[in-house]
């Protein structure tokens, strides 16, 4: 060990490691680190917690401790509604492994394990949202000072990429008959997602006040990444002149039955497609499932391949990095392909 010598730091591997004797008893844990200086400085807290244990009496906080004190101290005031609900989906999915463990003794070891009992059960998108939330939860412990150090931020989780499924464009003939069953405010909605490409939750929170009918522009203010965003409604993807044109200048642009924005739309539309569905199956009429986000695909494949500049869509649907919408480049014929990227013919003339 470079620098200062110290008895009770030892390397297993590359991994540093100490030994604590307090009250007659010895205490070994992993340091969780291959740096000798912050091997040292984790040694020295690690003691400080075990000598405070050992006076107060106090064990360590629970697994469950943390998500109540995470719940209540972090997610209720500084996240979105939608953010606590999928964290709280995650919460669910993570007790299997972690309830009644201290905090403490959460380890890479454990979360691959809790990982490999996900595995082959749920998607690869799914276990690494569930990591998302429990690394976000262990670093509210670090803060606390329950730990020293985040555990779920060493494990690597390359060995889980997310599979992207190939975009299926949504049919024409499926998207009418699930329109034709909406109620009118979600038939609007659907409408306003095919013909603007904007998220379903960024829809349904619309008013009269984000309409600009002179410039024909919608100002977005509950985004995904909480960054507000103005998007023309005619645009290569599409034209929401139609459905915006003659909106009301005040209130809820698309209510429920009830004169309500929806609460649960992605809901609402889920068991009015399993409606559909059951009864084109039942009269033997071909149907097709699609997901409402699919009408966001639909429109920014339609929005390139009539030449749109990819960079001026990533800007129109929120994307923090033109890599993310690069994946609808994969839709496209060599020669649309071509024009996007500017490469080949431009403006009728040939390249020498």
């Amino acid at each position: 060990m470079s620098g200062r010598a110290n008895a009770n730091i030892y390397l297993r591997g590359k991994i540093y490691w100490g030994r604590v004797q307090i009250a007659s008893r010895e205490h070994r844990s992993s340091l969780r680190t291959t740096d000798p200086r912050e091997a040292r400085r984790r040694l020295r807290q690690w003691k400080t917690e075990l000598e405070r244990e050992a006076v107060t009496g106090d064990s360590d906080q629970l697994f469950e401790e943390a998500v109540i004190r995470w719940i209540t101290e972090v997610l209720e005031t500084s996240v979105k509604p939608q953010t606590m609900r999928r964290y709280t989906i995650s919460i669910r999915s993570l007790e299997a492994t972690f309830k009644g463990v201290r905090v403490r003794d959460i380890t890479t070891r454990l979360i691959s394990n809790f990982v490999s009992s996900r595995s082959g059960c749920v998607t690869n998108a799914t276990i690494r949202r569930d990591l998302t939330a429990l690394s976000r939860l262990l670093s509210a412990c670090v803060a606390w000072g329950w730990i020293t150090s985040n555990p779920a931020l060493s494990f690597d989780r390359t060995i889980i990429r997310e599979r992207r499924d190939p975009i299926t464009l949504p049919c024409p003939d499926s998207v009418a008959r699930v329109k034709a069953a909406c109620p009118p405010g979600m038939a609007a909605i659907l409408d306003l997602l095919e013909q603007t490409g904007m998220r379903e939750n960024e829809a349904v929170s619309l008013t009269g006040d984000n309409v600009d009918h002179e410039r024909q522009q919608i100002r977005l203010l509950r985004t995904k990444t909480s960054r507000p965003r103005t998007i023309a409604w005619v645009t290569p993807g599409g034209n929401a002149t139609a459905l915006l044109g003659q909106t009301p200048r005040t209130g809820c642009l698309f209510p429920n039955r009830d004169g309500q924005p929806y609460r649960n739309a992605a809901s609402n539309y889920g068991q009015i497609m399993r409606r559909v569905a059951a009864r084109c199956e039942a009269e033997g009429i071909p149907f097709t499932r699609f997901r409402i986000h699919d009408l966001r695909h639909a429109f920014a494949i339609r929005w390139l391949k009539t030449g749109g500049d990819i960079y001026r869509l990533s800007r129109h649907l929120g994307h923090t990095s033109v890599k993310t919408t690069e994946i609808y480049l994969s839709a496209l014929t060599a020669d649309e392909l071509d024009r996007v990227l500017h490469v080949g013919t431009k403006d009728g003339t040939e390249t020498p």
